[in-house]
């Protein structure tokens, strides 16, 4: 090990040292044998002639030993290195530019994939999190339905396939007693559930037996932030009473930071038992959902089978409508990740496009510059550097060129990772939570090993290829304009554009759907209009009586308030996604088979409703004061939108018709339809509406209801005086939201928007390094051809000529990397279409919209190289010749 460490130093310490050292020891060997030969009689010239042959070839003994003292390799690595940084402080302009195109891909390539790192690769904060499952049911119509108690009974006890299952949903309950009412969010959770996310408590206890069981004693588990911010981290808190929608609950414990199951983040959490335990009837779906660890070894599919078998027990056992049910089950991880996926992994595509153009434009460079240094290669050649010593420097410089840019892009994708997580939406899992990790270390490692080896890949193959007598003649320019070395550069230029064209084609196409979806007719007038959400605790307002009567009450005052022109109210406004969906039948026409049910949206909404949003009614009418509930003599009434009508009543009327809720075979109200609404997108302004079914508020009254009023002026302002009536009705009863309903669906595009803009950057990006690639590829083909185009010029050629043979070249590199760009935008146009929205996803229009903009800007780029081609002063290059 010390002559380990002795050999490293000396190789460390450079030549100068290792130098001195050997020629003093050869010259203490050589005075020894010099002093043996005089003292045998010799005179002083023959003894030191004896003693050089004795010793023998003196350079090849220093070569000898300084391979024995040291490490050739990493001596000869060295030198490589400080000879590039000599050749980036010789040509500071092409290093910089290198350096920073390096940087721009590299950075936006870290930053992405930080992303998508911490959204889809790391593994969620739980036990064994890569064998937690989320668990439904389904049916031929539809997947992930909501799991029955009964059903999760029999799956829990029965299966052989899970270590744990536990049950889950949210709730919306009401705080009180603790200043000013508070509305809260609950997670009603199993047991299990905690055991599955391996949460321990901070202070107390987690849910015990007896409590997880209908009829416990109703207990409540704190989430930490709520604890630190609606508590005050009171130590004291465990065994306090919390009175939830006038109920109240014993704190049994907090829990630690970091669980962020639910999303939106919870409160706290409540004993699910409770609340659905005592519910008997195998048909009977509320909101529950399960979450399940498998066994080791033991595949999803198989769990399902095994989930599967026990549904059909339990069918024979209690045939009817649920007996088609079957066990749906995905993975925690692509669960809460399913919808923004596609969005992430199409952003790191395009972003790979743009690192790859990058790539080429310095590899571009790169052989320009070998050719321009093919003068320097032949000479080391014929010194006796052999092809490995010149592929060794060159690599050696690209990698050191490389690793800059790699630093360099990793402080640029620091910034553009803070930047990311501003404008991002709120609602993509742990994208706020995003970090350089070693994962992400490994990969800007990675990239920028795989940068330096493409950057340098032409100048490697050409190394030790070139004339050496051409090379080293004075002026001797064919070195440098050889045409295998002008092909490459031009694939890579064609190669450019085509990626451009693509990424410039994606771009446009999420570009038109958030224009089709930000301009599309929502269906009815959202401006000057204001919500206010509401959900009434079901301790304080437990009858229908009691529900309507706070409505009926919030409805005058609020009309009475200055500027407002119109009030009303719905259970799921426009936008809000599927806040209940069930099957339904047509009773005058036949019964579908049982798998074969339809499924509608149903949503609840007041007289007013459709005249406050401005929704045209285009047959029938509205809902009247006469629709009143559990009048028997008032026939259950509903409307329909214009989807459901087309569907079924395509070239008739839909008033009239009867429709029965829950299909042929199920319990279920029958409705007579007395009108057809104008289509709203309940899932999104960039959704395609769903066959919606309004019942009246007077007959089916919900306690959760979002008020719109329709304002004069501003609807901001109205914010204020909306609470304090709020307040004089019930000041128990928090606002749950107020804002105005245009920022809602503002917030619905935020995804698209967010996408759209990254796409669009990134196509406006590998459009700028396309155009320098265009650039310098023709700026450096009329450098090299300034003898060629001066003897044209002298032989007669006129400038236009020039000017056309020149161009020439711009449009042939131009309509092959469109030909190709197109060719590319075409294939991978089927991996958009789940974002495209309002226009098709192969659009001939945005491919010739892209196409114009990718040829426009190699005309541009290629301007002021071919201008110059025309500007060559002809004496002077022939003087040179």
């Amino acid at each position: 090990m010390p002559e380990w460490w002795s050999k490293l130093r000396r190789t460390l310490s450079g030549r100068r040292g290792l130098a001195a050292d050997l020629n003093a020891e050869i010259e203490s060997h050589l005075a020894f044998e010099i002093q043996e030969n005089l003292a045998r009689g010799m005179s002083p010239d023959d003894a030191r002639s004896a003693a050089r042959r004795h010793v023998g070839n003196l350079t090849r003994i220093e070569e000898r030993a300084r391979e024995a003292w040291s490490f050739p390799r990493i001596e000869t690595f060295i030198q490589d290195l400080r000879y590039g940084l000599r050749g980036i402080r010789r040509s500071p302009g092409f290093s910089l530019v290198v350096i920073v195109t390096l940087a721009l891909g590299i950075g936006a390539n870290t930053a992405i994939f930080s992303v998508v790192n911490s959204v889809l690769l790391r593994p969620l904060p739980y036990p064994a999190a890569e064998r937690l499952v989320w668990l439904g049911e389904s049916d031929p119509k539809a997947e992930g339905i909501s799991v029955t108690w009964v059903n999760y009974q029999h799956w829990r006890k029965e299966n052989h396939s899970f270590e744990e299952m536990a049950g889950f949903h949210t709730a919306h309950l009401t705080l009180t007693g603790r200043g000013e009412p508070l509305f809260t969010r609950a997670g009603v959770v199993t047991s299990g559930f905690f055991r599955l996310v391996g949460a321990k408590p901070l202070l107390g206890r987690l849910f015990n037996t007896s409590e997880d069981r209908p009829g416990g004693i109703p207990t409540v588990v704190l989430s930490h932030r709520f604890w630190v911010d609606k508590l005050g981290a009171d130590p004291r808190v465990q065994g306090a009473p919390l009175v939830l929608d006038g109920k109240p609950y014993e704190v049994a414990g907090v829990l630690p930071p970091g669980l962020r199951f639910f999303s939106p983040p919870v409160d706290f959490y409540l004993p699910l038992a409770q609340f659905d335990g005592e519910t008997f009837d195998r048909g009977r779906h509320g909101s529950m959902r399960l979450v399940g660890r498998l066994k080791p070894r033991v595949t999803l599919a198989a769990a399902l089978a095994d989930l599967d078998l026990i549904m059909q027990r339990l069918a024979e056992a209690d045939p009817g409508p649920e007996s088609r049910h079957r066990a749906y089950g995905i993975f925690l991880a692509e669960s809460d990740t399913g919808e923004i996926r596609p969005t992430l992994l199409i952003l790191l595509g395009a972003v790979g496009l743009v690192l790859f153009i990058a790539c080429a434009n310095v590899a571009g460079l790169a052989l320009a510059r070998s050719t321009a240094r093919a003068r320097e290669m032949a000479i080391r050649t014929a010194v006796g550097a052999g092809r490995v010593r010149l592929v060794r420097q060159l690599l050696t410089e690209n990698l050191l060129l490389a690793a800059l840019g790699g630093l360099t892009g990793l402080l640029l994708a620091e910034w553009c990772l803070r930047a990311l997580i501003g404008m991002g939406p709120r609602d993509i899992p742990r994208l706020a939570e995003t970090t350089f990790d070693w994962q992400v270390g490994i990969f800007v490692g990675v990239i920028t090993l795989l940068t330096g080896l493409f950057t340098g890949f032409a100048p490697i193959w050409t190394a030790g290829k070139s004339d050496l007598v051409g090379a080293l003649k004075d002026g001797g320019r064919s070195a440098t304009g050889g045409k295998s070395g002008h092909a490459v550069r031009g694939a890579l230029v064609v190669a450019e554009i085509a990626i451009t064209l693509a990424l410039t084609f994606a771009a446009g196409l999420l570009v038109r759907s958030l224009i089709a979806a930000e301009t599309a007719n929502p269906g009815f007038a959202p401006e000057h209009v204001l919500a206010l959400e509401l959900v009434l605790p079901s301790a304080s307002y437990s009858s229908p009586p009691a529900v309507e009567a706070f409505y009926d009450r919030l409805h005058r005052d609020l009309r009475d308030l200055p500027g407002v022109t119109a009030v009303g109210a719905v259970n799921c406004p426009p936008s809000a996604g599927d806040c209940g969906d069930w099957f339904y039948s047509i009773l005058d026409g036949p019964a579908p088979q049982p798998g074969e049910v339809p499924i509608a949206l149903f949503n609840t909404a007041d007289r007013d409703y459709f005249s406050a949003l401005r929704i045209p009614l285009r047959e029938g009418r509205g809902f009247s004061d006469t629709v009143q509930r559990g009048a028997p003599s008032v026939p259950r009434v509903a409307i329909v939108n214009e989807t459901f009508a087309r569907k079924w009543w395509p070239k008739a009327s839909a008033v009239g018709h009867r429709i029965k809720s829950g299909g042929p075979y199920r319990d279920g109200p029958i409705y007579e339809i007395v009108g057809v609404a104008g289509d709203v997108s309940q899932m999104g302004l960039d959704t395609e509406p769903l066959p919606e079914i309004y019942l009246p508020f007077s007959q089916s009254p919900s306690g959760a209801m979002v008020v719109m009023l329709r304002v004069n002026g501003d609807p901001q302002s109205l914010e204020p005086a909306v609470r304090r009536r709020v307040a004089e009705i019930d000041r128990n009863l928090p606002v749950e939201s107020l804002r105005p309903f245009e920022r809602s669906l503002a917030a619905t595009l935020a995804r698209r928007r967010f996408s759209t803009l990254l796409l669009a950057l990134f196509a406006g990006l590998a459009m700028a390094l396309a155009g320098v690639g265009v650039y310098g590829l023709l700026n450096y083909w009329v450098r090299v051809r300034e003898e060629e185009i001066a003897i044209r010029l002298a032989l007669g050629a006129p400038r236009p000529a020039i000017l056309r043979w020149a161009g020439r070249q711009v449009l042939q590199l131009a309509a092959a990397g469109a030909a190709l760009g197109m060719l590319a935008g075409w294939m991978a146009s089927r991996w958009l279409e789940s974002l495209v929205f309002g226009v098709s996803a192969r659009s001939g229009a945005t491919m010739a919209a892209a196409a114009a903009a990718v040829i426009g800007m190699a005309v541009i780029a290629a301007a002021i190289p071919v201008w110059r081609a025309t500007q060559v002063d002809a004496l002077d290059q022939l003087r040179h010749l």
